[in-house]
């Protein structure tokens, strides 16, 4: 029994030497996710058939940049996204009209500290019918208010306008 463990310990030393060697270069050969949102602890939402997974038109992937900043929170990649000339903001019960760039992504990381994020996903991208310049995104929010167990889904909506370099949001609602 003893000669038994001495081998199996053996066998698992070898083993994770041997997986601790071939992560790295694993790591490097696999291909990148589709572009989709996490949750916490890095894990991928069900599909439930809703979402786009990997952009087809450059308004889906606009939809799926701005929807990666909102998830971090992240300053730069939200200003990337929004339109120079105004930006509707509509969060909560709190509208605003003819923000800048800069008060707008103040605005939304504000709103976003009482949340903790969950999970965000496009659901849908789409121009807007008869005007080619115009388009909208629904994405799919769902968090944890801080401090509490309370869990919140909405649906983020983002009115959009090509300029002459690509896609600008200039509208972002929160619907419940």
């Amino acid at each position: 029994m003893i000669r038994a463990r001495i081998a199996i310990g053996r066998a698992l030393s070898v083993m994770a030497v041997v997986l601790t060697a071939a992560a790295p270069a694993a790591a490097v050969a696999a291909p990148p996710p589709p572009v989709q949102h996490m949750g916490l602890g890095g894990q991928v939402p069900a599909d439930t058939g809703d979402t786009i997974h990997v952009a087809s038109t450059e308004l889906e992937a606009a939809s799926l940049a701005f929807a990666s900043a909102f998830a971090e929170r992240s300053r730069d990649g939200l200003a990337e996204w929004m339109g120079s000339g105004g930006i509707r903001l509509h969060l909560e019960g709190t509208s605003h009209a003819g923000l800048s760039a800069r008060q707008a992504v103040a605005s939304l990381r504000e709103f976003l500290r009482g949340y903790d994020h969950r999970n965000t996903v496009v659901t849908r991208a789409a121009p807007v019918e008869d005007s080619p310049d115009r388009g909208f995104a629904e994405l799919r929010w769902s968090a944890r208010v801080s401090g509490t167990s309370q869990e919140i889904e909405r649906t983020l909506f983002l009115g959009l306008y090509r300029d002459t370099e690509r896609w600008r949001v200039d509208e972002v609602r929160l619907l419940h």
